[in-house]
């Protein structure tokens, strides 16, 4: 038995996050409208995660995860904005008070359609390879906050 390529499970795992979307996908028209939108969803994202540490013991963990994954991926797109001459990522937007796990998967599941969706605006081959590294460590978020959402249901129900 042979087992699966790990090319072969990226391309998988980024079809199964956007078939479900291909219909609605947003169409960008640049490589900054990109980094623009996924740097506001990833701001989105851990404003509603800082709401949900203040409302859910024990999230801080995840939470601080997620802000150093952001910071590392911030980085490589501000490497990315220099490099091409693009204008600096705009400023924070209003933070979430969100504290539902719901809005969160959304949040972040909207992050990882940006990234998927944007890559083909992006004619650089060297960020696209970095924005395809930062879609699979979103996807893989994702499927964190879809297990976490599952457990809370198991203890509930």
């Amino acid at each position: 038995m042979t087992g699966i390529g790990r090319r072969a499970l990226l391309r998988a795992t980024a079809f199964l996050v956007i078939a479900p979307r291909l219909a609605q996908a947003r169409d960008y028209t640049s490589a900054g409208e990109v980094l623009d939108t996924i740097d506001g969803l990833a701001g989105d994202v851990e404003s509603a995660l800082s709401a949900i540490v203040t409302a859910v013991p024990g999230a801080e963990r995840f939470a601080a995860s997620v802000r150093a994954d952001h910071a590392r991926e911030r980085a490589d797109r501000d490497a990315i904005r220099a490099r091409r001459r693009l204008a600096a990522a705009p400023a924070a937007r209003t933070p979430s008070a969100a504290t539902s796990l719901d809005a969160l998967r959304t949040l972040q599941q909207e992050l990882v359609h940006a990234h998927a969706e944007g890559l083909p605006a992006i004619d650089d081959a060297a960020a696209v390879q970095v924005l395809a590294r930062h879609l699979v460590e979103a996807a893989r978020r994702l499927t964190v906050i879809d297990l976490w959402i599952e457990l809370e249901a198991e203890r509930a129900g």
